[in-house]
């Protein structure tokens, strides 16, 4: 049984990607990188990260790097940000139905809890920032096995190509949430457990867990 729901925060609880493409913007004119357009829906939603970062004639090796200084500068605009349509609404009947919920992405701890409180939605047990945009299976798989919780009684609800890519490494149930990041299109195309366009169908995605049939 689904007893535990880990949330991603960025696109996924957060609407933070017009904030994101605001200060990457500021950095890419520094360091000569191409600019993220209106114009490039989601941005580049449908494409992988290696393709977006090609495609802003970003180094890959230097993404984690101006992704940190993204996210430090992020913390002065916290209280810019709104929560995504319908993720409070889930966050509260989640909570009052008796599930544990946690956090666990790559955005700092310190922003995460100041987005909670300024927003009204701190019932969250645990928060956890992962090192890096690629070791999140390892925060995953290192935050079930201190907690002692089993894979089958937790669920991981993701916007991102690399979330399902986290679930599938670290053998948890990964809910697609089709309201953040990456396009629906992508997302389903990963194969996620299951595919949610809206918070509310999370809800299915638990009653479909328990019941054994996804």
């Amino acid at each position: 049984m689904i007893r535990h729901v880990i949330f991603d925060f960025d696109g996924t609880i957060a609407n933070s990607r017009p904030l994101m493409t605001e200060l990457y913007n500021g950095l890419a004119e520094k360091h000569g990188y191409r600019p993220i357009k209106d114009s490039d829906s989601g941005p580049f939603s449908g494409q992988s990260v290696r393709k977006r970062c090609k495609a802003l004639g970003i180094p890959l090796y230097k993404l984690p790097l101006l992704a940190l200084q993204v996210i430090f500068t992020y913390k002065r605009h916290i209280k810019t940000l709104e929560v995504k349509d319908g993720v409070r609404e889930l966050i509260l009947e989640l909570n009052g139905r008796g599930y544990t919920l946690s956090i666990i992405s790559s955005n700092l701890e310190g922003n995460i809890r100041s987005f909670l409180e300024h927003n009204g939605i701190d019932q969250f047990t645990h928060i956890r920032s992962s090192r890096g945009l690629f070791g999140k299976h390892r925060a995953i798989h290192s935050f079930l096995k201190e907690n002692k919780i089993a894979p089958r009684e937790a669920l991981y609800i993701g916007d991102e190509l690399r979330d399902i890519e986290a679930g599938r490494k670290s053998g948890i149930r990964i809910v697609g949430a089709g309201w953040g990041y990456d396009s629906f299109e992508l997302m389903k195309r990963s194969s996620p457990d299951f595919m949610a366009g809206r918070p509310r169908e999370v809800f299915a995605a638990i009653d479909c867990f328990n019941a054994g049939t996804v």
